[in-house]
């Protein structure tokens, strides 16, 4: 269990914890949910033994569980984990006591401490109690008050790809020839026909931008060299945007006429320029040997 990395989600009933689970397992996470308090430290006991890989785990943990067991394991199931596992981070989520007033009014749902608080208020306010001790052992707190459910996906998504070690977003940079259609999958789409064209170059013709003497001849216009210089900036800039918003795949394609010099040459010295930054990357050349320029 030493590299495992788990992700724990409580907080105040109605604040939103579902919907934090879910984008949790949208990020190849193993979740479970309401689990009584016994229970789960079963599972640990199981999951620190077991040879099966499951090598990230979320756990929603609130006072579904029973609102004494919270206040008797969680903090000690919490300095437990911690122990055991390489990477534990406990999200907590909360919202004020208007919203949730609001939210358990508009679903009609009943609050989990209902039972023994027959006054709404008088059973948010009692949990909010329980859960203080969890609070202050919390490396997240957010507040969802003024949050739809995109923003929160959004938020926790990032906290996920900030954390996650082994999770880094995989970079697909592809050349292509507009005669054969852009690539549907594309998310950024970038077009050098504007670049001088090797193709009616005596001796490039049948080569390709793989090869140096076209690499060459475009280096050695300013055109080229202004735009490589340019782009790579935006790429820089672009890639860490996309990260924080949770990106797991990023498809970039250039294109030329015919997918087999400009767009292969770009092509290239973009992946140089992704792979120093540190992204995960595979170059694909889509058109190469289809003919065309």
């Amino acid at each position: 269990m030493d590299h495992s990395f788990i992700v724990v989600v409580t907080g105040l009933s109605g604040s939103g914890k579902t919907t934090a689970l879910k984008a949790i397992e949208d990020e190849g996470f193993f979740c479970m949910d309401n689990i009584p308090m016994d229970l789960l430290l079963k599972f640990i006991e199981v999951y620190d033994s077991a040879t099966f890989d499951i090598p990230k785990v979320g756990i929603g943990m609130d006072v579904r569980a029973g609102a004494s067991s919270i206040t008797r394991s969680a903090p000690w199931m919490m300095n437990h984990l911690r122990g055991m596992a390489a990477d534990v981070h406990i999200v907590f989520l909360e919202s004020t006591r208007e919203h949730l007033l609001n939210r358990f009014k508009e679903t009609r749902r009943r609050h989990p401490l209902s039972d023994l608080h027959q006054n709404l208020l008088d059973a948010i306010e009692a949990e909010i109690a329980i859960m203080e001790p969890v609070r202050g052992m919390a490396d997240y707190i957010i507040d969802t008050s003024d949050m739809n459910v995109h923003e929160l996906q959004a938020k926790v998504k990032q906290i996920i790809s900030a954390q996650d070690k082994a999770r880094d977003m995989y970079i697909e940079i592809r050349s292509f020839g507009f005669k054969k259609g852009v690539p549907a999958d594309a998310d950024i789409v970038m077009d050098v026909r504007f670049l001088p064209n090797p193709y009616f170059v005596e001796g490039l013709k049948e080569k390709t931008g793989s090869d140096g003497e076209v690499k060459e001849f475009l280096i050695g216009h300013e055109s080229y060299r202004d735009f490589i210089s340019r782009f790579k900036d935006l790429i820089s800039y672009l890639l860490p945007q996309y990260k924080k918003e949770g990106r797991s795949y990023l498809n970039i394609a250039i294109g030329c006429t015919g997918g087999k010099h400009r767009s292969v040459a770009v092509a290239e010295e973009i992946v140089k320029a992704v792979e120093d930054s540190g992204y995960n990357v595979k170059l694909v050349h889509r058109d190469i040997g289809l003919g065309g320029h």
